[in-house]
């Protein structure tokens, strides 16, 4: 065995292969010193690669056998893709040794001679410079091209190899594609390593899809219409709703950020809240949503795959806040306006003005799902591919709301980010603005966003040139703003600007429609929820009708939330209702109270339901409407208008027994 004394024979040796040439690739350059300095090997060495059978082989096989389950569907794509071209590919473990392979079967035997093959040892240690060896000691994806080869019998090869890699860097395996023979340009080997590099992507994400199977994961595609076929990236969430994993793709287009993402809830990376997300998962209502990365303003398009087992409950993250309703559902306008007379005249509105630049105030009780309705006005108008940025005027302090609103320019006060912040407004940009509690902004801030809405631009904190700012702005409010404009306490020109269009919302007492408007957020949380349709007792259905609702649709949501995870069988029974709610639906006797007149005509249940718990009911009641009536909480009148509607005859009616 020769060895290489001095740093110039060595030189020479590289020289003498064109490898130190000042064009050459780094990755070759490090890896022949490794194999001359480190490893000492001979490159006159003539033996064939060391390949491993029986025993040896399958104690490099056990271990690997789950990764090679997930990796034999990109082995096959890769090989299906390069078997025409005379290529074999090769799947190794961390120490190089093949464990899988797919090759031309009329090519075996010339194969085996030339180590391209089943238990194969492709380390460097062994072999010096090869795609695998290389491949293992960087972790990264590269060709090496004949002469590139330490081993003079490798010389006639060519190899290109790509790393998988767990979701924390670690080293999977590596995945490799050579030939007996190929063109002497190294140049012809660039398609065949990204055909190598995206095939190991994709067994990485089948890894990471299969390690984190009992989590929410988004996955991110970069274009909305290939959104269903192409994944550009993949994140996993803990029960908390928390960013645990994400793969190489998330980690690359963040730069080295990932260790900073993790841990973070989804609403501090991304333009969208978690539960809009989980909203889209439903079996009845899969959609793909448009996300934008705070951090870049980069355009996403998501789809959420929830756990394999039971759906994770999902809690608020700390930053969400307290007065803002925790909403798990994504109604259209057209189900928020149910069959209420005035949201459909609500709603008729604003079909009228939507993306005609006018501003919307929305007014109404606390809960009455002043956000989930602005989020249905964004969703409906020309602006839905673009971001939707809510903002809490009430729940953030007074000498920190003038950085969120407008954001700030690099080191524009001490603690402030190195790169700055963009504000709601920028982050807003092209999309739409909600400001909730308005009627809390600092009068100061009134001021500069009276600015912003007349001139259409902003100036951060600490910056000096103007950026240009398209919004749509609805805000909302539960206080009397004209009362403030007479105290002194909001401005009457900021008022007349955000006052392009007033909309009440109804209190959920007050609705007509109360039950229809029941069914529609029971249906979204149970998708929500991955439960699939879920039905409700009677006397469940009673105990919601008969609640006064204090805290309007907010209460209603939370409620039904926590029905659903509580029910058995997805049908909700009146123990399964919170406290409060069946205790008001209890009278000093504990007995059921009737429903309030507003709700007798409601109808909670899905309408097969509605008509089998009615028929029940009579039937029970030897069809004696008054006592059936009695026991449903309505009255005579509307058991006789359901009967008309359902197509239910009194058997006596139809001339029956």
């Amino acid at each position: 065995m020769s060895t290489f004394a001095t740093v110039d024979e060595d030189l020479a040796l590289l020289r003498s292969r064109g490898i130190a040439r000042a064009d050459a690739d780094p990755l070759i350059v490090r890896s022949w010193r490794r194999s001359l300095g480190q490893y000492k090997l001979d490159p006159g060495r003539r033996q064939a690669p060391r390949v491993l059978a029986g025993g040896q082989l399958r104690d490099h096989q056990d271990p690997m056998e789950p990764m090679m389950q997930i990796a034999r569907g990109g082995v096959e794509y890769l090989f299906n893709q390069v078997r025409s071209a005379g290529y074999v590919v090769l799947l190794t473990d961390c120490q190089g040794v093949t464990v899988d392979f797919k090759a031309d079967a009329l090519q075996k035997r010339e194969l085996r001679r030339a180590g391209l093959y089943l238990g194969a040892c492709w380390s460097e240690e062994e072999e010096g410079t090869c795609a695998v060896g290389a491949c293992i000691a960087d972790q990264s994806a590269l060709t090496v091209h004949q002469a590139e080869h330490f081993r003079s019998t490798n010389t006639t090869l060519t190899c290109s190899a790509s790393p998988i890699l767990d979701t924390d860097g670690s080293l999977l395996a590596v995945l490799d594609a050579s030939a007996l023979s190929s063109p002497d340009d190294k140049r012809s080997q660039a398609l065949m390593l990204q055909l190598v590099s995206v095939s190991a992507k994709m067994i990485e994400n089948a890894h990471f899809l299969k390690k984190f199977e009992d989590h929410w994961i988004i996955r991110l595609s970069r274009r909305r219409e290939f959104a269903e076929v192409v994944t550009d990236g993949l994140i996993a969430l803990d029960h908390l709703g928390r960013i645990i994993a994400v793969n190489r793709n998330v980690q690359q287009a963040l730069q080295g950020a990932e260790q900073a993402l993790l841990g973070r809830s989804v609403d501090q990376v991304f333009d969208a809240r978690l539960e809009t997300l989980l909203a889209s998962s439903g079996a009845q209502h899969r959609e793909t949503l448009a996300l934008r990365a705070l951090h870049s303003g980069r355009q996403y398009y998501a789809l959420m795959r929830a756990p394999s087992g039971r759906t994770l409950c999902v809690q608020p993250s700390r930053s969400a806040r307290s007065s803002h309703p925790s909403v798990s559902t994504l109604l259209t306008l057209e189900e928020l306006a149910g069959e209420d007379a005035q949201m459909k005249r609500n709603v008729a509105i604003i079909r009228r003005v939507i993306d005609k630049g006018i501003a919307i105030m929305l007014q109404g009780e606390t809960g009455t799902g002043k956000e989930v309705f602005a989020n249905a006005i964004h969703h409906a108008s020309e602006r839905a591919e673009q971001p939707f940025v809510a903002l809490n005027c009430a729940a953030i302090p007074e000498s920190l709301i003038e950085s969120e609103l407008f954001g700030y320019a690099e080191g524009a006060f001490t603690g402030a980010r190195a790169k700055g912040m963009r504000g709601k407004l920028l982050q807003a940009h092209r999309g739409t603005l909600f400001l909730d509690e308005i009627g809390d902004m600092p009068l100061q801030m009134q001021t500069r966003l009276l600015r912003v809405l007349a001139e259409k631009e902003i100036v951060p904190l600490g910056a000096e040139k103007a950026v240009p700012v398209d919004v749509q702005i609805i805000c909302a409010t539960h206080r009397n703003l004209l009362d403030q404009v007479m105290a002194g306490q909001f401005r009457e020109d900021l008022y007349y600007r955000l006052n392009g269009m007033k909309i009440h919302l109804a209190a959920l007492r007050e609705r007509a429609d109360i039950s229809t408007l029941m069914h529609s957020v029971l249906a979204r949380v149970a998708a929500e929820t991955g439960r699939g349709q879920v039905t409700m007792s009677a006397e469940a259905l009673r105990a919601l009708l008969a609640y006064r609702w204090p805290g309007n649709l907010r209460q209603l949501i939370n409620a039904l939330r926590a029905a659903v995870a509580l029910c058995e069988h997805d049908h909700i029974e009146l123990l399964d209702l919170p406290a409060d709610l069946r205790d008001a639906a209890q009278g000093p006797s504990g007995h059921a109270l009737p429903a309030p007149a507003q709700a007798q005509d409601a109808e909670c249940s899905a309408p097969g339901d509605e008509r089998s718990v009615l028929l029940r009911e009579l039937r029970k009641q030897r069809w004696n409407v008054t006592r059936a009536a009695q026991q449903l909480g309505i009255s005579r009148a509307t058991i006789y208008r359901k009967m008309t509607r359902w197509g239910i005859v009194a058997p006596n009616a139809a001339g029956g027994d």
